[in-house]
């Protein structure tokens, strides 16, 4: 959701050469990629989708998924170092959640090639729509609750790696069950982000707003991000 509300911040020939450039790395890892244009209560937006040819990989060590994650960097013709320091911030909080050294840890579902790109994907997008030094807010983080199933087994939400990265955000459960802030998300924010605050400026440059798959409550899951 995060990346396809930062695709939905660009100029329009800008959002279609990345839209372009996720569709060829993709192909490259064996990923259809495919971005859909939708609107629901009154509001539009994108929705991302990632397929796997090929069943997904078990699990990835660290040294796999930093060698993935740069081949995908090099593929989008990407440039610094966001991606890089999203996936360290999920090591940081995996190894908290397991008590290993970072090097040791290995991922599951944030391993997979579709998880990878779609970090890659934020890393590409994040120099186009915020200059080096600008100050990125967020709004209070809903991380939901009850119940989700991992590789790990049935875990309560949110689930410790992603409790580690929301320590130091602004963050309530929300009303509704289910997972609505995953690990990849948080540490997405948790790297960004340096400010918390819930007002909404008057008037925004652009808006972009986010879909996910599941619905909570009947309404699909959303992230909506402004530039002001």
């Amino acid at each position: 959701m995060l990346l396809a509300a930062s695709i939905g911040l660009l100029p329009h020939g800008q959002s279609q050469d990345v839209i372009e450039r996720m569709t060829r790395a993709a192909a490259k890892f064996g990923i259809r990629f495919h971005c859909a244009e939708i609107e629901e209560d009154g509001e539009k937006g994108l929705a991302l989708s990632y397929v796997m040819s090929q069943p997904p990989l078990g699990e990835v060590s660290h040294q796999e998924a930093c060698s993935i994650l740069s081949s995908m960097n090099s593929e989008l013709g990407s440039q610094g170092d966001v991606a890089r320091r999203i996936l360290d911030r999920i090591f940081e909080a995996e190894s908290a959640a397991h008590g290993l050294p970072p090097e040791q840890v290995h991922l599951h579902e944030i391993g997979r090639p579709q998880a990878l790109l779609n970090i890659a994907g934020i890393g590409l997008v994040t120099p186009m729509i915020a200059t080096p030094g600008e100050v990125i807010s967020y709004s209070t983080i809903t991380s939901g609750r009850g119940i989700t199933v991992t590789s790990h087994g049935t875990m309560r939400i949110p689930a410790p790696a992603a409790a580690f990265l929301l320590r130091d955000l602004v963050h309530v459960p929300g009303d509704h069950p289910g997972e609505r802030a995953t690990p990849t998300g948080v540490a997405v924010i948790s790297v960004l982000a340096t400010v918390h605050s819930n007002v909404c400026p008057e008037r925004s440059i652009a808006k972009g707003v986010g879909f996910g798959t599941k619905s909570f409550a009947g309404r699909l899951g959303r992230v909506v991000m402004t530039r002001h």
